[in-house]
């Protein structure tokens, strides 16, 4: 008998030939193996229509009701602690192209139509679809707050969806990036470039205010300068003469006013 260990989806690889040691239980977060599944299998058995996973006996395979009854129903020979299955590391993430400040690809269960994701110092960009494609785009200056949500399957897989709440004309408005890899880092760059686009928005509005651009009273225009007064018209002696004269004969000015009056005038000949 060629017994090998089954690892059911969602769990780390296990290397090759490790059996779990006397007392092992998996990771609380990893998922629970589907109904039916084998945990050990007998390599050495031919496959056939008597013997297919679902139909083996006993002797040749445990079928899995839960892991802790597995782990109790089968002994198994201890094994080094160097050969426990542990997480894959992380791939290293792809290139960003020029003025992309984040990039990620959704990686969904069924490994076909994860959304598509980009950030740049202005916009956020996010494309879902798999048969057909819807793309939009959010000013990163109108992102509000950015949260973390992450279901056990995620953390298991190093995955988590990532919230974004946008303030629209109309109210709220939640954009939800599914299944991205590292989400606490992409939560972070999201909030970071959210609020510098907030505080240039606000430093661009105060610059306007102060430099007298629309949105700034208008200066209130100099006084005009008083207009120059006229001349005075040139008075002629002869007629002021003839106007005492008549004025003297009137009754008006007596005898010496009129010759104190006819005096000066006849002094600014």
């Amino acid at each position: 008998m060629a017994l090998r260990f089954n690892t059911p989806p969602g769990w780390p690889p296990a290397p090759e030939g490790w059996l779990p040691p006397a007392g092992w239980q998996p990771d609380p977060t990893w998922p629970l193996p589907p109904a039916g599944w084998q945990l050990y299998v007998d390599d050495a058995v031919a496959q056939g229509p008597a013997n297919l996973p679902a139909m083996r006996a006993p002797a040749d395979a445990v079928v899995a009701q839960s892991p802790a009854e597995l782990l109790e129903a089968q002994p198994m020979t201890p094994v080094p602690v160097s050969t426990v299955p542990v997480s894959p590391p992380p791939q290293a993430p792809a290139p960003l192209e020029p003025g992309v400040l984040w990039a990620a690809v959704g990686q969904p269960l069924t490994g076909i139509g994860g959304g598509r994701y980009k950030l740049t110092e202005t916009m956020l960009y996010f494309e879902r679809g798999f048969l057909s494609t819807n793309a939009q785009q959010v000013p990163i200056g109108d992102v509000i707050d950015v949260d973390l949500r992450q279901s056990i399957t995620q953390k298991a897989r190093g995955l988590g969806s990532v919230v974004v709440k946008v303030q629209r004309s109309n109210g709220i408005e939640l954009v939800i990036l599914e299944d991205i890899p590292q989400p606490r880092e992409a939560v972070a760059v999201i909030n970071d470039t959210a609020h510098a686009a907030r505080l240039a928005q606000q430093q661009r509005t105060n610059t306007r205010h102060y430099s007298g651009l629309p949105g700034t009273p208008a200066p209130a225009p100099p006084p005009a300068a008083p207009a120059p007064t006229a001349a005075p018209a040139p008075v002629d002696p002869i007629a002021q003469l003839r106007q005492l004269g008549e004025l003297r004969d009137a009754g008006i000015l007596t005898e010496e006013e009129f010759a104190a009056k006819k005096a000066e005038i006849l002094s600014r000949l």
